[in-house]
């Protein structure tokens, strides 16, 4: 889906309002279109995670993936796998994986927007690693920070503490 079509049709309508003015209120118009486009763009792109996370919901163990490629939005519909295809529980050494968070199916938690610049060898590997599980990479760093940050914080050792007896060289 090229969302730039639907950005198109509003400048359209904001030009053809315009046209109605002088040239000063058309070329207003134009620079104000100009740069309307991005954040129409953003708008529908949240719009459309929206309705996929709804739809996701009822489609559950499958989901709806986006991906946003410049201008061309992306859908994926994933179905769930066949019961016979599915794979077993994770071993009880390995972490489980967290469920996924709350904001995606969520009305009242809107999704947030973070630029993250990792070094291209990691960012390999983190898309390799989404692959392998049969997510998008976006959903991957979201159950893997969420992760990180659900498991117990370390108990802080104190060293020093009490009487010491032995030996010193």
């Amino acid at each position: 889906m090229d969302l730039r079509t639907l950005t198109r049709s509003v400048q359209e309508q904001l030009a053809a309002s315009a046209a109605v003015g002088d040239d000063s209120t058309q070329r207003a118009a134009q620079l104000l279109s100009i740069s309307l486009e991005p954040a129409l763009r953003l708008a529908l792109q949240d719009a459309i995670t929206q309705v996929a996370a709804e739809v996701s919901a009822d489609l559950a163990p499958g989901r709806v993936d986006l991906a946003l490629l410049g201008g061309e939005l992306e859908v994926r519909v994933v179905p769930p796998a066949p019961a016979s295809a599915q794979v077993p529980p994770p071993a009880p050494e390995a972490p489980p994986v967290p469920p996924a968070p709350a904001a995606e199916g969520d009305p009242d938690s809107p999704a947030s927007r973070v630029t993250f610049r990792p070094p291209q060898q990691l960012k390999s590997r983190l898309e390799r690693a989404a692959a392998d599980e049969a997510l998008s990479l976006n959903t991957y760093l979201v159950r893997a920070l969420t992760a990180h940050l659900d498991r117990p914080a370390p108990t802080a050792s104190v060293h020093g503490a009490g009487r010491t007896s032995g030996w010193y060289l």
